[in-house]
């Protein structure tokens, strides 16, 4: 077991890391496939940890992922709402009192079963008693109504509990796909095969179709510069401006630089003479303000 780990550390340090694709990066010869095999191999292995934190029930690993995602996702062109919305969650999670945040946390993940690795996001059990409600034990015709929904969604397990006891009494195959996991040797033995005659996880300078490769993008190295820039976090920055109010200031109606009124010509002075006419400041025909005038009385216009 101790050699299995180690050649796994060996093949994780040379395989999995940013530190192994800048490396190969930084030569002078580059493998542009090999390259982009790092990459995948390190953002595949980020979401199955994901994924594997999920179904274990760990949310602090979770809330780790989510971390690295959000740094990612800051790179242009790619998902920076997302990347806001999950600064800002994890951001209100420091300032909440640490019964609360506890709280908070342990209600992203359900399992209902008291089982190992059955846990599941919590909006996703939402969705999935949705289908059972609707689409499983909803009425037919005449007897379809909110009051039947009502009733039978507060026992919507009891319901699947009672089914699979009368079909594992009466032997009555149930309804859908069901099948044994299948023996996955030779799809193994297969892609071995393959990774060894393509040398697709191992360095190739002299590869066929290299120049033609083009290089995909690290998120996780673009997206680290956005807490240097300059506009980084504007969103959840407090303004600086100071808003000052100077009241209304005489002269400042039709002032005219003189760059602006050369450009002007001979219209100039029209132009900074003209007066509004009483015209002008009427308000236009269609405007419903007039229909509501006409259904006023005599003396109620007047007044107005």
């Amino acid at each position: 077991m101790d050699e299995f780990n180690s050649v796994a550390l060996q093949v994780y340090n040379k395989l999995f890391t940013s530190a192994a694709y800048e490396e190969c990066l930084d030569s002078e010869t580059k493998d542009k496939v090999f390259l982009n095999s790092i990459l995948y191999n390190r953002d595949a292995l980020l979401y199955w940890l994901f994924c594997m934190s999920i179904k274990a029930g760990d949310i602090g690993r979770v809330v780790l992922v989510l971390r690295v995602w959000m740094v990612m996702m800051r790179t242009p062109k790619t998902m920076p709402k997302y990347a806001d919305a999950i600064f800002e969650t994890l951001g209100r999670l420091q300032s909440f009192n640490p019964v609360l945040r506890k709280f908070f946390l342990h209600n992203w993940l359900v399992n209902l079963t008291g089982k190992p690795f059955r846990f599941k996001e919590i909006d996703l059990l939402q969705e999935h008693l949705n289908f059972w409600l609707k689409i499983i034990y909803n009425a037919k015709g005449v007897n379809k109504s909110w009051k039947w929904l009502a009733m039978i969604s507060v026992c919507i397990y009891s319901l699947r509990d009672a089914m699979k006891t009368v079909q594992s009494a009466f032997q009555i195959p149930s309804l859908g796909v069901r099948h044994t996991v299948p023996d996955m040797s030779a799809e193994i033995s297969l892609l071995a095969d393959n990774l060894k005659n393509e040398k697709t996880q191992e360095c190739v300078v002299t590869r066929d179709g290299n120049d033609s490769v083009d290089l995909v993008r690290d998120l996780l190295a673009e997206g680290s510069k956005y807490a240097n820039s300059k506009s980084a976090f504007s969103k959840f920055k407090k303004s600086t401006d100071i808003i000052e109010n100077l009241g209304f200031r005489e002269g400042l109606t039709g002032v005219v630089d003189e760059s602006t009124e050369d450009q002007l010509g001979e219209e100039a002075d029209d132009i900074l003479d003209y007066e509004p006419t009483g015209e002008d400041l009427s308000l236009d025909a269609e405007e419903p303000l007039y229909d509501f005038i006409d259904t006023l009385a005599p003396e109620s216009a007047a007044d107005v």
